[in-house]
């Protein structure tokens, strides 16, 4: 066995960019390099948008794959079985969906927030139905009745530096998967092109490295698709090696951004954001000519040395962002050196890791988690399970396809919550929503559990007062015709 300490790979750890790009910041980048830049490091958010409705879709379909939909998935039908189809699903996820407005409507209560409108619950049931006649005819037309799906997953890739969440996978008897990203959002939009293709083409590769162990692996991989009201977006495969190579080389660029970098950006022939005058573009073209102004020194001494020292703070919050994924990247270093089964056994008796448990009950917002009173199973004297403290809950998977394999440790189903309560024998584990739990119990129920820390990422909360800071100094102190005439007003 080498020897490797966990101490010592934290140390060494730190002075490395642990840094993970995620697949909807990869595919901000294939759109325009210069978005992506809007959001780390300027701090530029989008404006004030109601997402409830949307969520709460994601909530209750999150939870249908696997039951309702599977059951009632039906290969080779014609347009006049879908809309049966689809009622179908609709019926047997009554259930599924009224918790799921309920869950929705409680949480909007609990945080005070403005009551929902009138016409939730239709909306919810609306783009719910809709979802499904899409599922149907596009992908259970075609496909056979999957053996199961899992859902709401989230797949780190350290060696490629990318996480990203997926909404479905659809797991097939002969081993190959098929992947969904719902699209909740919007009823009217097909979402063919731009940012939604690249996320997709972004999350292939996420779910070929859970497959396969490689990202260029593509022998395992039926179908991925994107699914809006009533219709749904398939790319033909084999993919086009310059979509995949674009996706590739833009992750690269954000991980090289995030790690303080400076590389080119080219703006594109046509930019969706900037030439539709879209949400954030007068902010796009203001950062793009403030860094035009300062390379050629024409900024007056006061405001560039405010805007220096703004952005040296920025990068010290992406600094922060990088030591929110540390312990992914020295667990999956630990097992690279070790293998998978002594690293464990090292990182629990370091008290990284804890194992043994299995999943119990949920009640509300809770899961609990039980193991067995022994000692001998008890390796480790330290511990991160401490109440309020951040983890992911991991159920080990076997491949699922026969073979000896495992699937990564980092690209297995899991959930992320904050410890409750914990003893020797029982860890309670709160999470966002009701919705959440039920997921985690369904999905992990009877795996083997990992318990690893984790960390809230609060990165673009932090940057956005420096953005409105940064166009505040913007407006007070430089020339009113400065930036491109100022067309659009003040900067603030």
């Amino acid at each position: 066995m080498t020897n490797v300490s966990v101490r010592d790979l934290y140390k060494t750890i730190s002075k490395t960019k642990t840094h993970l790009v995620q697949s909807r910041e990869i595919a901000t980048t294939c759109v325009c390099p210069y978005l992506f830049k809007m959001s780390y490091p300027f701090g530029v958010v989008g404006g004030e948008r109601d997402y409830l409705i949307a969520n709460t879709v994601h909530d209750a379909i999150s939870l249908a794959s696997p039951t309702t939909i599977l059951d009632n998935w039906q290969q080779g039908k014609t347009e006049i079985d879908f809309e049966y189809i689809a009622k179908k699903i609709d019926k047997d996820s009554e259930g599924i969906v009224e918790k799921a407005i309920a869950n929705a409507k409680e949480k909007v209560r609990i945080e005070g927030k403005t009551p929902v409108l009138e016409t939730f619950d239709y909306e919810v049931q609306d783009r719910f139905h809709g979802l499904l006649i899409g599922l149907a005819k596009r992908i259970m037309k075609k496909y056979e009745q999957p053996k199961c799906a899992v859902t709401e997953i989230t797949i780190t890739n350290v060696k490629e530096v990318q996480e990203g969440r997926i909404d479905a996978i659809f797991e097939f008897k002969d081993g190959r998967y098929g992947l969904v990203d719902w699209k909740t959002n919007d009823i009217t939009k097909t979402p063919s092109t731009g940012v939604d293709r690249w996320q997709l083409i972004a999350n292939f590769l996420l779910a070929n490295y859970r497959y396969t162990g490689s990202e260029n692996n593509w022998n395992r991989c039926l179908f991925g698709s994107i699914v809006f009201y009533e219709g749904a977006y398939i790319p033909r495969f084999p993919l086009s090696e310059d979509w995949i190579e674009k996706v590739k080389n833009d992750r690269k660029f954000a991980f090289e951004i995030l790690c303080g970098g400076r590389p080119h950006a080219q703006k594109p022939a046509f930019c969706p954001v900037c030439d539709k005058d879209g949400e954030s573009s007068f902010d796009c073209r203001f950062y793009r000519e403030d860094s035009r102004l300062a390379l050629a020194g024409n900024l007056p001494i006061d405001y560039a040395n405010i805007r220096r020292l703004l952005l040296k703070r920025r990068y010290l919050v992406l600094d922060e962002r990088a030591e929110t994924h540390k312990h992914k990247f020295v667990i999956n270093s630990m097992i690279d050196r070790l293998g998978e089964i002594d690293a464990l056994q090292d990182l629990e008796r370091t008290g990284i890791i804890h194992s043994g448990y299995r999943v119990d009950s949920i009640n509300a917002n809770s899961i609990t988690l039980v193991k067995p009173n022994n000692s001998e199973d008890n390796i480790t004297t330290l511990t991160l399970l401490e109440p309020r403290k951040i983890v992911r809950i991991i159920g080990k998977e076997e491949d699922g396809s026969g073979g000896r394999r495992r699937i990564p440790l980092l690209a297995c189903v899991n959930e992320k919550g904050f410890v409750k309560n914990v003893d020797d024998t029982k860890l309670v584990v709160d999470f966002d929503s009701n919705t959440i739990a039920q997921r985690a119990k369904a999905q992990l129920v009877n795996l083997p559990i990992i318990i690893i820390p984790d960390e809230i990422n609060l990165t673009r909360r932090v940057l956005e007062p420096m953005h409105r800071f940064h166009r505040l100094a913007a407006d007070l102190m430089l020339p009113q015709d400065l930036f491109f005439g100022n067309q659009n007003g003040s900067f603030s």
